[in-house]
C-alpha cells in the first residue's frame, strides 16, 4: 500500500518553490520510496504571493495564514522556507501542533532560537531535519567516503570558500537578506560550509572570525537609504576537535562569481579538491610522491539513488535539493533519525554565533564547549 504523505510549505520564495518542484518530483526520481507526496498547504508572505502558488500548484491550500495550515490534518509536515528571522517561530508552532519539521538552514537566528527548536522537537517526541543540501553533491560523499576510509591520512589542513556576486548591486533594495535576526552572507551561505565542515572533517573546537559589510547602506520601500546590519563578507579561521586546522571564506561582493564553491582538505598521505565549477568530479592526490592528482568522475551517483536521471548523467543543483528531501522522508517513513537532524542545524548554529562574537572582539579565537 502506498503511504501519502502530506506538505505543510511555509514561504513561497525561489527556495520554496524549489522545494514544491522537488516534492513534485519526488515520486518519479525516487519509486522505490514507495511514498506520494501531496503538497496539502502553501503558507506566503502576501495576498500576491499566494495567487502566484495558487497559480503554478493548482488544487492547493493557499494562504497567509499559518494557523490555517497547521489546523490542517492532511499537512504531516511542514517545511520552513520562510525568511531566517522567521524560523523559530514557525518552527515552534508547527512542532506544538504536532508537525514534523523540515527547516532551511539556517536552523534558527541564534544559537538559542535552535536550542529552543531542538529541545521542543525533542519534548514532544517529533522528527525533524535541516536542509544542508551540501551534503548530498556526489563528489562531496565520495569525499566523505574516502576520509573516512583513510585514504587521505589525518586531516592536517582544509579551505573552504562560497562566492557570489548578488551584493554588488548598489542599487539593490534592503531586504531580510540585508538587515534584521539571521541577517549576512555568515549565516546563509557560512551555515552551509561550517555544516560540511563537521559532515567531512568532523566537530570544530574553537573559531577566530572577522566580517565586513562592503555597501553600508541599501534603498528602503520609499527609496530612502537604509543602514545594512548583516554581512557581505566573513573570513574565519578554525581548529578542529580531533586536529587540523582550515579556513572558511564566504562573500557575496565577488566580481564574476555565480554559485562558486570550492573545497580543499590537506590530508598526511593525500588531498581532495571539489569545485562546483566542475561539480561532475573529484580531484585526487594519493600518496606523497609525484606531484599533481588525478580527476575521478561522479556525475549523479548520489545516495539515496535515483531512478532518474541516471547515475551516469552529470549533476545540478535541483538533485541536490532533491536528494536531501528525499533522505529526511525515508528517515521518517522507516523511522530513523533524520540525517542532517535539527542537531546538526544547532551545530552550525553554535559556531555561527561563536564566530559572530569573534569578530566583535577583532577575530579572538572562542573555544566551542563539547556537547
Amino acid at each position: 500500500m502506498t503511504t501519502v504523505i502530506g506538505i505543510g510549505l511555509v514561504g513561497y520564495g525561489g527556495i520554496g518553490r524549489m522545494h514544491a518542484l522537488c516534492y513534485r518530483m519526488l515520486p518519479l526520481v525516487y519509486p522505490d520510496l514507495g511514498i506520494r507526496v501531496r503538497l496539502t498547504g502553501v503558507v506566503t508572505a502576501s495576498a500576491a504571493s499566494a495567487e502566484r502558488a495558487r497559480r503554478e500548484l493548482g488544487d492547493v491550500l493557499t494562504t497567509t495564514n499559518l494557523d490555517e495550515l497547521l489546523a490542517l490534518p492532511s499537512a504531516t509536515i511542514v517545511d520552513c522556507c520562510a525568511p531566517t528571522g522567521d524560523h523559530a517561530r514557525i518552527a515552534e508552532a508547527a512542532l506544538a501542533a504536532g508537525k514534523a519539521l523540515f527547516c532551511e538552514k539556517p536552523l534558527g537566528a541564534t544559537p538559542e532560537e535552535s536550542e529552543r527548536i531542538v529541545d521542543l522537537a525533542h519534548t514532544r517526541g517529533l522528527p525533524g531535519g535541516v536542509n544542508f543540501h551540501l551534503r548530498f553533491v556526489p563528489a562531496l560523499q565520495e569525499a566523505r567516503r574516502r576520509i573516512d576510509n583513510g585514504l587521505i591520512g589525518d586531516v592536517r589542513s582544509f579551505h573552504l570558500r562560497y562566492y557570489r556576486s548578488s551584493n554588488l548591486r548598489r542599487d539593490r533594495a534592503i531586504s531580510w537578506r540585508f538587515s534584521g535576526p539571521g541577517s549576512g552572507v555568515l549565516a546563509d551561505l557560512g551555515s552551509h560550509l561550517i555544516d560540511l565542515t563537521h559532515y567531512l572533517f568532523g566537530p570544530i573546537h574553537a573559531v577566530s572570525a572577522r566580517t565586513a559589510i562592503v555597501i553600508g547602506e541599501r534603498p528602503g520601500a520609499d527609496g530612502a537609504p537604509v543602514p545594512v546590519e548583516g554581512d557581505d563578507v566573513a573570513w574565519l579561521s578554525l581548529e578542529l576537535a580531533g586536529g587540523g586546522y582550515g579556513t572558511i571564506e564566504v562573500s557575496k561582493v565577488v566580481p564574476g562569481a555565480g554559485d562558486d564553491i570550492r573545497i580543499e582538505a590537506y590530508g598526511s598521505v593525500g588531498a581532495l579538491i571539489f569545485d562546483t565549477r566542475d561539480p561532475n568530479g573529484l580531484e585526487i592526490v594519493e600518496g606523497t610522491e609525484g606531484i599533481g592528482g588525478r580527476r575521478i568522475a561522479t556525475l549523479s551517483r548520489i545516495d539515496p539513488a535515483t531512478a532518474l536521471p541516471a547515475p551516469e548523467t552529470p549533476v545540478g543543483t535541483l538533485q541536490w535539493h532533491l536528494a536531501s528531501v528525499a533522505a529526511f522522508i525515508s528517515a521518517l517513513i522507516h523511522g530513523a533519525t533524520p540525517c542532517p537532524a535539527l542537531s546538526d542545524g544547532l551545530a552550525a548554529d553554535r559556531v555561527i554565533g561563536a564566530a559572530r562574537q569573534s569578530a566583535v572582539t577583532g577575530g579572538a579565537w572562542i573555544r566551542l564547549e563539547r556537547r
